[in-house]
């Protein structure tokens, strides 16, 4: 039987020549790889898993945890050792849940890394949107008027979700707005955001879909979402994807009322030396 080997590749074109295959084989379950890849300007690791002639597997590290395919465990054991011959200091990682497992246990086989669960959340795809009911109030692109009140609204949503990451603050609010990526559901102000990042060859990612406590259980995100879902839809993209936390049972049920079905289950972890 062939061997695994990992291949290191130089740039994310290249990377994508031989990983996206794969990949695109599970869309929706692989969004959040292709689209880090998709915008990546450069990266710590770009891996591949090759089997004979074939990719089985891929790895990607661009600013914050290693991101990984599903793959067998052959493909993951090759993988880890690898990572930890280069003296890798990964901050953590995250992938589909039961190859998340077995990632952790090599890791930690071959560093005595201890590791910490961060997030266990559920990549969910949609094809065709369940309208809502509509609240008063309107659908709009955010303009750069908007990007106080959302700035910190994104950076309360990072504590919301107990992100270790840092806080996206105005920087990251002001890129969206100029990619034209940022909507909100506006009731004489603001009152419920959402956002979408990393385009795959046939799908997008929503994210930063917040609404502030006091604007709560009146369906403002239910309404933003399905609007921002319909619209990339109606622009020629076949599924829309996003992730949930899945400590918090109310989001799920919204998504699942909008048309959003489960695709797979992703854990992260944060390493602790």
């Amino acid at each position: 039987m062939a061997e695994f080997v990992v291949r290191r590749h130089p740039d994310v074109k290249a990377f994508l020549a031989r990983a996206q295959e794969i990949l695109v084989r599970r869309e929706a379950e692989n969004v959040l790889m292709l689209g880090v890849a998709s915008s990546a300007t450069e990266a710590e690791h770009l891996l591949t898993v090759e089997c004979g002639a074939n990719c089985v597997m891929a790895a990607l590290q661009s600013g914050a945890n290693l991101i990984h395919s599903r793959g067998q465990t052959g493909a993951v054991e090759a993988l880890v050792k690898q990572l930890s011959a280069d003296d890798s200091s990964l901050p953590g990682v995250i992938g589909p849940a039961r190859t998340t497992e077995c990632f952790l246990q090599n890791w930690h086989a071959r560093t005595g890394h201890e590791t910490r669960l961060q997030m266990h959340t559920r990549v969910h795809e949609l094809t065709e949107i369940i309208p809502p009911r509509r609240p008063p109030a309107v659908f709009r692109q955010a303009g750069i008027s908007d990007v106080e009140a959302l700035a910190t609204w994104a950076d309360a949503l990072n504590v919301e979700l107990r992100s270790e990451d840092p806080a996206p603050g105005e920087q990251s609010v002001r890129k969206r707005i100029g990619l034209e990526r940022m909507y909100v559901w506006d009731n004489g102000g603001p009152v419920s955001m959402a956002a979408c990042d990393g385009p795959t060859p046939r799908g997008i990612r929503i994210n930063f879909v917040y609404t502030p406590p006091e604007h709560r259980a009146r369906g403002y995100a239910a309404a933003c979402v399905a609007d921002l879902s319909q619209l990339l839809l109606d622009e020629g993209r076949r599924f829309c994807a996003l992730f949930t936390d899945l400590a918090n049972p109310v989001s799920n049920r919204l998504y699942a009322r909008l048309g959003y079905r489960p695709i797979c289950d992703f854990d992260e972890y944060i390493f602790v030396p």
